[in-house]
């Protein structure tokens, strides 16, 4: 099940490390699934007084958790990690994840000492670990066997890592699919094919379409950030056989493969897209889906958890999960986790990893299964969660899921590339030159600049970075 298949895990881990150099981001969100999220009763919300802090004679850690649904669980859950370590009591900052990453930069650049532990995705952990940010746990992980490390799955486990060393353990892991509403598909006369190809999309679109009813053909990201509108429209670039750069670095959205990629999207975003879609995001696509406004929905996996959980969804057993659709090139589904890290500030180290593994192990998934319903068991972190039969009944997207992340694999395009990246470009700048581009991408959802003037934008864009990005890959 690994991501980089035909690899070494040490080699694995070494491209992660390539990977993370210089980026900070989210898929999820991009890289992965976002919502908008309160803690529960009883913590903190902004900026806490400190690490380190004493309750009595109890330990204070501060710990730096992203507004997603996974976390929320986390802080739900951690009374039942306080009664079980009532030496140990937790203090959370739970902030959009936008707003996290630049609390937590300040934070750790500076040394500031203000988090003892911090979620962060797989594309941080080797450049933080690599700036000195973060503390191995290594040492907790030889001494602490009964964590079972040889239970991760091994595609996120390469994340988690920086030249060898572990600096991270996951709480979720993700990739995409496609998610549609079975009860309407079979009113329609519908099939979705077990494979289904992005034509096969907008054909399904224009058929399940019900503007009388307000339903939605389709929702996906369009927001003009590189997490929103391109961590939906880089799978399907990819799939089309597009690139950003070809091998000499010569920028190409304007080639026919990217141009009838960013034409599919529009189409879909336009046409049938939710009202709104220039500005959606996971929070509006997860709302639109779940109330039963959206036919179809490409996202994370990690939604699926949402999407069948009864207090909130209104349509719990009526959504079939597919793989995320291709087209000409074999390849579209992106790589996320959420993990918890030791910063390297932390003067609480041995409370810390009691936290971390805690929230990581095998006996969680067994608690957030059995107190909050299977469904919010962690996805795509351990191989034995797949072995657990109320895990499995409870949540149909499971195998999808797995399959989904085994096959994700962001080394590979339909022709060669100077840069490395499916969900995004693993690149420094890409962060800069994105965002750029996504504001050109989310003004035509709105039918303020055509496929054509994107595209040239975009190009425009590149040319600038190409230099720039070609000595940060060649090191020179």
């Amino acid at each position: 099940m690994s991501l980089f298949r035909g690899r070494s895990v040490p080699a694995r881990a070494a491209l992660i490390g390539v990977l993370a150099a210089g980026l900070f981001a989210s898929a999820c969100n991009a890289g992965g699934s976002s919502a908008s999220s309160q803690a529960p009763a009883g913590t903190a919300v902004g900026q806490p007084t400190g690490s380190g802090a004493q309750a009595g004679s109890a330990v204070t850690l501060t710990v730096a958790t992203a507004a997603v649904p996974q976390f929320d669980d986390i802080r739900t859950l951690t009374p039942e990690f306080e009664k079980s370590h009532p030496g140990i009591k937790v203090k959370y900052v739970n902030l959009p994840e936008d707003q996290l990453r630049d609390q937590l930069t300040q934070s750790v650049a500076t040394g500031s000492g203000t988090f003892d532990v911090v979620s962060i995705g797989p594309y941080e952990v080797p450049i933080w670990a690599k700036n000195g940010w973060l503390k191995s746990v290594d040492p907790q992980l030889k001494s602490d066997t009964d964590w079972a490390p040889g239970d991760i799955i091994p595609a996120v486990e390469a994340g988690l890592k920086y030249k060898g060393a572990t600096y991270a353990v996951p709480i979720s892991g993700e990739s995409s699919m496609l998610m549609y509403r079975k009860d309407l598909f079979s009113k329609a006369g519908i099939t979705m094919p077990a494979h289904p190809s992005w034509d096969n999309v907008v054909s399904i679109a224009a058929k399940i379409q019900n503007k009388s009813t307000n339903l939605a053909g389709m929702c996906m990201r369009g927001g003009n950030s590189w997490g929103a509108s391109l961590a939906a429209l880089n799978p399907i670039i990819t799939t089309y056989g597009g690139v950003w750069y070809d091998n000499s670095w010569q920028p190409q959205w304007s080639s026919p493969a990217t141009k009838a990629a960013l034409a599919t999207y529009l189409k879909l975003q336009k046409e049938y897209g939710i009202p709104g879609a220039a500005s959606a995001g996971f929070p509006e696509c997860l709302s639109a889906f779940t109330q039963g406004q959206a036919a179809m929905w490409f996202d994370a996996t990690s939604a699926g958890s949402s999407v069948e959980d009864p207090k909130t969804s209104k349509v719990v057993g009526k959504v079939g999960y597919a793989p995320a659709p291709i087209q000409k090139f074999d390849s579209s589904g992106w790589l996320w986790s959420w993990n918890l890290a030791m910063t390297s500030t932390t003067k609480n180290s041995a409370a810390a990893w009691q936290y971390m593994r805690w929230a990581s192990s095998k006996e969680y998934v067994t608690l957030a299964g059995t107190k909050l319903g299977w469904t919010h068991a962690p996805a795509a972190t351990r191989e034995s969660t797949y072995k657990i039969k109320s895990y499995l009944d409870a949540s149909p997207f499971a195998q999808v899921s797995l399959a989904s992340i085994a096959k994700a694999d962001p080394t590979k395009h339909a022709v060669p590339t100077p840069y490395t990246g499916s969900l995004f470009l693993i690149l420094p700048s890409y962060q800069d030159f994105g965002t750029q581009i996504s504001q050109h991408v989310s003004n035509a959802i709105t039918g303020a600049e055509s496929v054509d003037e994107v595209s040239s934008a975009a190009d425009g864009i590149l040319a600038k970075y190409a230099d720039q990005n070609r000595k940060w890959v060649s090191g020179s």
